[in-house]
């Protein structure tokens, strides 16, 4: 029986091509969707699970008052606190260049970013494997490092780097090669080329900086302490250090390493993060798919019934029973779902590279694996069952003679049971347009928003660590450049986070001075024409333009901290043993350093010093771009002896949003995917609609109605369709995407005309796909129809 009813579905398949297609197509394409949702979300889930003492490990964070939380401490906090810790086994801290690096070894020079200082026992720690060098005495050495395969290919070619010397930033800092390790996985939060162990590298000057150097630290707990226990150490611990003016306003938690990823709620966090919401959002898009997907099949189905109906009575009359019938139609349903499946493989392995390309990811899909098998032959016949059942059951309600006579099986409660399905489909998909139109009108206003400076045609270049004394010369070469028109020497970088201790009076031993918190730039006198950013108030005419040391220019949330903006004369911020201060000279209207989704905070600009440098900024001619960018690449190398290192501060600060967008791109695709398969639902529900009124329409064609009063009266019922479908899904995609919305400080008011024109646009759609059956139901010759009556 089984091959007589495999004979006789391929036969059936290939006869009713057109509906075969469009079944095979829906069902192709809602898989291919929910196995590349499902592949991503395995992919983000397996994060950092690969360390062997995961469930042990904790990332220390830390947070100003009832500002955000942060991912670092002070560099040197943890040794305050682990004596008095009972049940940490071990700590191990990391601090991150995040600016490009330039390696020389092996006779090469390249510029890398991922270089990582660590504490000696980091491989002990973490479980990164080693390809050659033993974890617990590869860093054992001060001045070693450990490198990857990629990096270690690049420099050193085939030869193994044991032993090779490697000098940074033209041998400012020298290390010997004592490790070679296995680039970290994809699945790793913690993405480095390099790992170098300095001894003494994580003790905080901040007698000489004025502020603390923050870095990554984690502890090892026993399974059985009290994280309570641990908190309140970590917290006490804030009056034994000498800085305590700086940390007393501190508060410090704990967040397993496993979190860091998806649960991760700090801000600062060296390394890139997701948020587990986007998975349940995109799970959840994942599952309406595929359910749209299925109930398109039965539509498609049931759609198809009125043709079947002769054959299922006659069948029945010869002897077939109702669940030879019921397992025709469960084979017939569980070959199209797995030939569906083995489509949906083959394309998600080809659209995998633009996938991974769109996210940044490293997902993979492998063949004949456990994965493919049970998706292929478990989920396959279950989804087939699951699909064939509605079909079945109403084969099983067939009477025999009541169909051959009629030759129809439909019937209002099946009718009904079609358009709320159909209801379903568009409810589902007008909820993702709703939704798609807010992200879209989001994204725009990201783009759009005044940020305070602009940062259009501005290049960053980045700077090699020489004296300030060689910033300068090159500041007026840049400037002799056609195509450049301004230039300021400092340290700005849109999103970094250099954190100065800033005070309202001279420190003395903490009693007098309140720490003020805020960010700190360094830029010299031309830095706020460069960014061109408004004055709010400046001492005297030229006060900017004469920057110098010894003065401060604030922004107005700075000066507001400090009681300066209604009276800034004589006002003075103070930095650590800082008895004289800094005058404030100028106020700045407040201005965007952080994504949107972050609060503006108090910001200091100082006067240039040897230690903030790191960056010319570049106003530059876009029309003659080319040629500008060779000159400045030319006076770089000069200066230097580096290859040129710039970027586009535009480009940075859409770096703010790359997660956003791409999961905006993603959520795009896979709502384009639901409009398609409720299209396609559609077109099942007006075949099937159409079928049934063939003659009513030709009567009223007899009886005089035009053809536009008929396509009029075809169409309406799914006007009224699409339109109680907004009506429900408008208050779902309203509430849904206000918690998105909360993420940004800075968004914008969501506003009714956001989902009448997603109606309009989806109103119109609908149309486009009914009416070509519509119009040719309406121009068939009454004569052809009504001829058997």
């Amino acid at each position: 029986m089984i091959k007589s009813n495999l004979i006789l579905i391929f036969r059936r398949l290939r006869k009713e091509k057109v509906f075969s297609l469009v079944n095979v197509l829906g069902l192709t394409v809602g898989l291919t969707a929910f196995l590349m949702i499902g592949l991503y979300i395995k992919h983000e889930l397996s994060f950092d699970q690969f360390h062997q003492d995961k469930e042990k490990i904790y990332r220390v964070t830390s947070k100003y008052r009832d500002r955000e939380w942060r991912g670092v401490t002070a560099s040197d906090y943890v040794q305050f606190f682990k004596d008095d810790v009972v049940g940490l086994n071990s700590f191990s801290r990391i601090s991150v260049k995040d600016e490009t690096t330039l390696a020389s070894g092996g006779g090469k020079e390249l510029n890398f970013k991922g270089m990582l200082s660590a504490d000696s026992n980091f491989f002990e720690f973490f479980s990164f494997d080693l390809i050659d060098g033993v974890p617990s005495s590869v860093l054992a050495t001060s001045g070693s490092a450990v490198i990857t395969e990629t990096l270690s290919k690049k420099l050193f070619g085939e030869k193994s780097p044991i032993g090779e010397e490697l000098l940074i930033e033209k041998g400012k800092e020298v290390y010997t090669i004592t490790g070679l390790v296995k680039d970290p996985p994809s699945n790793s939060t913690i993405q480095f080329e390099l790992v170098t162990y300095q001894e003494g590298r994580f003790k905080n000057n901040f007698e000489q900086t004025s502020g603390l150097r923050n870095v990554i630290t984690y502890l090892d707990l026993q399974p059985d302490v009290s994280l309570d226990h641990v908190l309140d150490k970590i917290n006490e611990a804030k009056d034994k250090t000498p800085y305590t003016i700086m940390t007393r306003d501190q508060v410090y938690g704990l967040s397993p390493i496993t979190d860091q990823r998806l649960y991760a709620d700090y801000v600062v966090t060296f390394f890139e993060k997701n948020d587990i919401r986007y998975l349940q959002l995109f799970g959840g898009i994942a599952i309406v798919v595929l359910l749209l997907a299925i109930i398109n099949y039965i539509n498609l189905v049931t759609a198809q019934a009125a043709k079947k109906a002769k054959e299922i009575g006659l069948r029945k009359v010869i002897g077939a029973g109702r669940l030879q019938l019921m397992i025709y139609q469960f084979a017939e349903s569980i070959v199209v779902v797995v030939f569906s499946f083995v489509l949906a493989f083959a394309i998600t392995e080809r659209l995998l590279p633009q996938f991974n390309s769109l996210l940044d990811k490293d997902v993979n899909l492998q063949y004949f694996g456990s994965t493919f098998f049970l998706w292929v032959i478990v989920a396959g016949v279950v989804i087939g069952l699951l699909s064939g059942l509605y079909p079945a059951i109403q084969i099983m309600k067939v009477k025999p003679l009541a169909i051959i006579k009629s030759s129809t099986s439909g019937s209002k409660q099946h009718t009904s049971f079609r358009k709320f399905l159909v209801l379903f489909q568009f409810t589902v998909t007008a909820i993702l347009i709703c939704c798609l139109s807010i992200m879209i009108g989001q994204m725009d206003y990201l783009k759009q928003k005044d940020l305070g400076f602009a940062p259009e045609a501005l290049i960053s270049v980045t700077l090699d660590s020489d004296s300030t004394q060689s910033y300068f010369p090159l500041q007026q070469e840049f400037l002799k450049i056609p195509g450049v028109q301004k230039a300021s020497l400092g340290g700005f970088k849109p999103g970094g986070y250099a954190y100065i201790t800033a005070m309202d009076a001279p420190n003395d031993n903490g009693k007098d001075a309140n720490s003020l918190g805020g960010e700190a730039i360094i830029g010299d006198a031309s830095f706020i024409d460069v960014m061109e950013m408004e004055v709010y108030w400046q001492a005297y005419d030229s006060a900017i333009e004469e920057f110098r040391e010894g003065q401060v220019i604030i922004n107005k949330s700075m000066a507001q901290s400090i009681g300066a903006l209604d009276n800034p004369q004589d006002k003075r911020i103070y930095g650590w043993n800082d008895k004289v201060g800094k005058k404030v000279v100028a106020i700045v209207e407040d201005f965007h350093m952080k994504s949107l989704k972050d609060g503006i905070e108090p910001i200091s600009i100082y006067y240039l010093n040897d230690w903030g440098i790191h960056n010319i900024l570049v106003k530059v001619d876009m029309n003659n771009l080319s040629t500008t960018l060779a000159g400045l690449g030319d006076r770089y190398e000069s200066f230097f002896g580096r290859p040129f290192e710039f970027s586009f501060l535009d480009d940075e600060i859409a770096e703010f949003y790359k997660k956003e967008q791409g999961q905006f791109k993603l959520f795009q695709l896979f709502s384009t995917i639901a409009l398609i398969i409720s299209l396609l639902g559609l077109v099942a529900l007006t075949i099937y609609s159409l079928e049934q009124r063939r003659k009513e329409v030709s009567i009223r064609k007899v009886l005089g109605a035009s053809v536009q009063r008929l396509i009029l009266m075809l169409n309406r019922e799914y006007s009224v369709l699409v339109l109680i479908a907004f009506l429900v899904a408008s208050p779902i995609a309203y509430y849904a995407m206000q918690g998105w919305l909360e993420e940004f400080k800075y968004r914008i008011t969501l506003s009714p005309l956001v989902f009448i024109v997603a109606f309009l646009g989806f109103l119109a759609l609908s149309w486009l796909v009914t009416i070509a059956q519509s119009l040719k139901v309406s121009r068939e010759n009454p004569a052809d129809v009504l001829r058997d009556e």
